[in-house]
C-alpha cells in the first residue's frame, strides 16, 4: 500500500503492474467534487468536501458510476453520487526527476451512457507503459448532466461543467501524484472527443490542459448539442404526468429536483426517438447557454460561429474519425440509411430546417458525389452509410480542425482504418463489417477483457498509435522519433492527414468536394 497526501486527506493507493510487467500505482475512486445531490441536484459542480484519516483509494464501488440506464439490458443503473476520478501512475514524486506529462481521459457515450471509474473497461497499461500519468473520471449523464431550464440553479452544461471540475483537480493535485500541472493533453473518443471540443471552446477550460486530443466526435456534430431544450423538457415533464404550468421554470425545478432519480431518469429517455426521428439523437446533451453575467456558462455561442471567428483556447491538436463511422447510425436507426440509399434524401435529416430552393440545391449536389463512385459488388447500404459517416461525425470533425489549423493551431489529423481482431466497437457488439467502425480505434489505446485477443500486428499498431499519443502528451508532436513514420501536421496549403492502417501512411486532401458541401451548409445554417 502507498499513502499520498492532498488537499482533501490522506489516500491509500496500491502498486500494480501492466500487462508488460511494468510497475505502476493507482488510486481508484477519487472524489474530485461535491456529490451533486439534494439541492445541488442540476446545479454546477462544488469542490470536493475534505476527510478524515486515510481514505481507501485500492478499489473500484462500480455502484458509484453515473446514472443512467444500462444499453444492453435496459435496466437503470449507477447513483448520483458519482464524480470520482482514478489516477495511475508510473512514478511518485521524487526531487531528482521530472514531473510526468498527464493525460486525462474524457469517456464517450452520447452524453448519456458510459463511465471512467471501472478499470477493467478502460485498462490505462499501454499508455502508462510510455511512461505518463492517466487520469480518468465520471460526469454527470443525459437529463442530470445535462438539464436545461435557462435558471441559474439549472442552467445547463452540468456534465461539462464536472468535466472542467475535474481538471481543476488535476491542477491542483497532480504533481502529489508525479504529474506535471503545467503538462496537462485532454483526450476522448466519441461524446468525449465533442466534450475536448468544447473545452477548447469554453473560456472556464482556459489554461486547464496544454494539448487536445478529439477521436470521432466534435460540437460541430449535430447529435453533440441540442438546439430545441425546451421541446425536451416537455417532453420529458409529459412523461412525468407533471400538470403545472411550462412557463414557470421555478415550478418545474421543483417539481424535477424533488422527483425520484428512477422517475426522471426514465421519464429522460423515452420518447426521444420520435422527437428525432430523422436523425441520430441521445436527448440532454450540451446546449448555449444563457448568459447570467456570473462568468459561469460553459458555452453561450454556436460552436461553429466561435470557431470561424478564432474564440477558441489554442493548444495543439490531434483530431480524427475512424474510415466507416457511418455504419453506427445503421446500426441504431437503419431506416435513415433506408431513406438515403432508395429516396436518395440526403437534405431532411438536419437538426435545421433547409431552405426549400437549398433542399434541391444541396440534394443535387450530395446525389451527384454519394452515388458517384459506388462499385456492383459494394453492400447495398453503402451510400447511406458513406453519407452519416461524414454526416454524423466525419465533416464536423474535418471541418473543425480546418478552422483550428487556419488560425495557425497544430493540427495533426489522422483517419483509423485498421481492422484487427481488437477493434473495439466490434468487439463489444460483435459485429462483423469491413474497415474501422465508430471508436474502434479505443481498442488500440486502452486495455479491454477482449485485449489478449491481440495478435502480433494488432500489438504492433497498439503500441505505435500508443507511442504517437503518448510523445504528443509529452513534446506536442506526435512522431518526434520511434515510430514507423513522420506525421506532418495539416495547414490549408499542405493538407496531410496519416492514415492507419496495416501500414501507416501520409496521404493529402481527406474528400476536399464532400467537405466543401457541409461547410457551405455550416456557413450558412450555423451562424
Amino acid at each position: 500500500m502507498i499513502i499520498v497526501s492532498i488537499g482533501q486527506g490522506k489516500l491509500k493507493g496500491r502498486e500494480t503492474k501492466t500487462d508488460n510487467g511494468i510497475a505502476y500505482y493507482e488510486f481508484l475512486g477519487v472524489p474530485y467534487a461535491k456529490p451533486p445531490i439534494g439541492n445541488l441536484r442540476f446545479q454546477n459542480p462544488q469542490p470536493p468536501e475534505p476527510w478524515d484519516g486515510e481514505r481507501d483509494a485500492t478499489a473500484i464501488n462500480e455502484n458509484k458510476i453515473c446514472y443512467q440506464k444500462y444499453i444492453a439490458k435496459g435496466n437503470l443503473i449507477g447513483s448520483e453520487d458519482c464524480l470520482y476520478l482514478n489516477v495511475y501512475t508510473p512514478k511518485l514524486p521524487d526531487p531528482n526527476t521530472d514531473l510526468l506529462p498527464v493525460m486525462v481521459f474524457i469517456h464517450g457515450g452520447g452524453f448519456n451512457f458510459g463511465n471512467g471509474i471501472v478499470k477493467q473497461k478502460l485498462g490505462p497499461d499501454y499508455l502508462i507503459d510510455n511512461n505518463v500519468v492517466v487520469v480518468t473520471f465520471n460526469y454527470r449523464l443525459g437529463v442530470l448532466g445535462f438539464l436545461s431550464l435557462d435558471i441559474p440553479k439549472a442552467r445547463g452544461n452540468m456534465g461539462l461543467k464536472d468535466q472542467v471540475q475535474a481538471l481543476k483537480w488535476v491542477q491542483s493535485n497532480i504533481d502529489k501524484f508525479g504529474g506535471d500541472p503545467n503538462n496537462v493533453t485532454i483526450f476522448g473518443i466519441s461524446a468525449g472527443s465533442a466534450s475536448v471540443d468544447y473545452h477548447l471552446l469554453s473560456p472556464l477550460s482556459k489554461g486547464l490542459y496544454h494539448k487536445a486530443i478529439l477521436q470521432s466526435g466534435s460540437s460541430l456534430n449535430h447529435w453533440a448539442i441540442n438546439y430545441e431544450p425546451k421541446k425536451f423538457v416537455e417532453n420529458l415533464l409529459k412523461n412525468m404526468g407533471y400538470d403545472g404550468s411550462t412557463r414557470d421554470e421555478d415550478a418545474i425545478y421543483k417539481f424535477l429536483i424533488t422527483s425520484p432519480i428512477s422517475v426522471l431518469t426514465e421519464a429522460a429517455y423515452k420518447g426521444i426517438g420520435n422527437l428525432t426521428s430523422n436523425r441520430i439523437s441521445f436527448g440532454f446533451v450540451p446546449v448555449i447557454e444563457k448568459y447570467f453575467g456570473d462568468n459561469e456558462a460553459m458555452i453561450t455561442d454556436i460552436p461553429y460561429k466561435l470557431f470561424k471567428e478564432g474564440r477558441f483556447n489554442r493548444v495543439p491538436v490531434i483530431e480524427g474519425f475512424c474510415n466507416e463511422e457511418g455504419y453506427m447510425t445503421y446500426l441504431e436507426k437503419p431506416h435513415l440509411t433506408l431513406d438515403v440509399v432508395q429516396n436518395k434524401n440526403f437534405v431532411d435529416h438536419w437538426a435545421y430546417e433547409m431552405e426549400e430552393s437549398d433542399k434541391n440545391r444541396f440534394g443535387r449536389k450530395f446525389s451527384e458525389i454519394y452515388l458517384k463512385n459506388i462499385q456492383p459488388e459494394d453492400d447495398s447500404n453503402e451510400v447511406g452509410m458513406n453519407f452519416f459517416a461524414d454526416f454524423d461525425f466525419i465533416a464536423g470533425v474535418k471541418i473543425s480542425g480546418d478552422m483550428l489549423a487556419q488560425k495557425g493551431v497544430p493540427v495533426y489529423f489522422y483517419e483509423f482504418t485498421y481492422e484487427g481482431k481488437i477493434n473495439f466497437y466490434k468487439q463489444n457488439f460483435g459485429i462483423i463489417h469491413k474497415g474501422a467502425i465508430h471508436a474502434d480505434d479505443m481498442g488500440y489505446i486502452f486495455k479491454f477483457p477482449f485485449s489478449k485477443l491481440a495478435d502480433t500486428k494488432d500489438k504492433e499498431v497498439r503500441t505505435n498509435i500508443c507511442k504517437m499519443w503518448t510523445n504528443f502528451a509529452k513534446t506536442s508532436t506526435p512522431t518526434p522519433d520511434d515510430v514507423p513514420i513522420p506525421w506532418s501536421n495539416y495547414t490549408e496549403d499542405s493538407p496531410l492527414y496519416l492514415k492507419i492502417g496495416d501500414q501507416f501512411t501520409m496521404k493529402t486532401g481527406y474528400e476536399p468536394k464532400k467537405m466543401a458541401i457541409y461547410k457551405e451548409i455550416y456557413d450558412k445554417y450555423m451562424k
